[in-house]
């Protein structure tokens, strides 16, 4: 039941983000001004002060800060009639009390906006370079190969690690090696697709996946790939190659744990090998 409620106010708000800042505006001050008449025509001793915070917050939410601040200031002219007294002085301390008040709540909204904006990102992104981790990374794959599957088109995941990282860290220190790490990544968004996915696994662990890609054109991928890397290790003089393995389902109908173990196994083959190589793998297989 509580799962339910979850998916049904998260389409609500996913609505209202597609609709865009600019009709939400609008919803937020329309709301302003229907709360207004419904204040005007309210006996005066029932009060709607704490109310006008409501479409304040929405329009901020959903339409940004400034929007948030016209509304705070839209909400302010209507109550101006409760403030107005024969002493202009307090009739001017009053409406401004009201609009900082107002203000106040808009930015805080806006604020609080902000950080959950920054903690989901944080969420499901590895500080350090930027590439996704692992829980973001399986969410959105496990659903590409979904949409994959139906189709019965191929699609491919490399699993790679960078040899003798820790050779990197103890020379030249940890900062180096974060250096290094944020290159590779670097690297390879400049290289891969937009709609290819990267991720940070742990430590010096990474995957990549290849929507729509199958074995021969992943091939060609991955072969340019790692010679990108060889020449950015090479340029810095880090003391690093790549070790490899790659998995290809060629009918989309796989599942997304066994492959990244299987790319994981053929990674660990290359090393055992005498790292700095690529193993590659199909499934089915024949």
């Amino acid at each position: 039941m509580v799962h339910k409620q979850e998916t049904v106010s998260s389409r609500y708000f996913d609505y209202l983000y597609r609709l865009g800042s600019t009709v939400n505006g609008v919803i937020g001050l329309v709301c302003c001004a229907l709360l207004g008449a419904l204040d005007v025509l309210t006996p005066p001793e029932y009060m709607f002060s704490f109310l006008y915070l409501l479409p304040i917050s929405f329009t901020t939410w959903f339409a940004g800060k400034r929007a948030g601040l016209l509304a705070s200031v839209t909400c302010t002219v209507i109550l101006a009639r409760y403030n107005f007294h024969a002493n202009i002085v307090a009739a001017v301390w009053n409406n401004l009390s009201t609009l900082g008040i107002f203000c106040v709540v808009a930015v805080m909204v806006c604020k609080i906006q902000q950080l959950l904006d920054n903690e989901r990102v944080l969420s499901r992104t590895d500080p350090l370079t930027g590439a996704m981790n692992l829980r973001a990374f399986t969410e959105l794959v496990e659903y590409e190969i979904l949409r994959l599957r139906r189709d019965y088109r191929p699609f491919s995941i490399a699993y790679f690690d960078i040899d003798n990282f820790k050779k990197v860290n103890d020379r030249y220190g940890h900062r180096r090696g974060d250096e290094l790490l944020k290159a590779v990544v670097n690297c390879l968004r400049e290289k891969i697709r937009r709609t290819d996915i990267i991720a940070r696994l742990g430590g010096d662990e990474f995957t990549i996946f290849f929507p729509s890609t199958d074995h021969e054109a992943v091939k060609t991928v991955t072969l340019d790939l790692v010679q990108e890397l060889d020449r950015l290790v090479k340029a810095n003089r880090w003391p690093t190659t790549i070790s490899m393995g790659v998995v290809t389902c060629s009918d989309g109908a796989c599942e997304l744990d066994d492959l990244i173990s299987t790319a994981d196994k053929l990674m660990y083959d290359v090393k055992h090998a005498g790292k700095n190589g690529i193993q590659y793998a199909v499934y089915p297989r024949v």
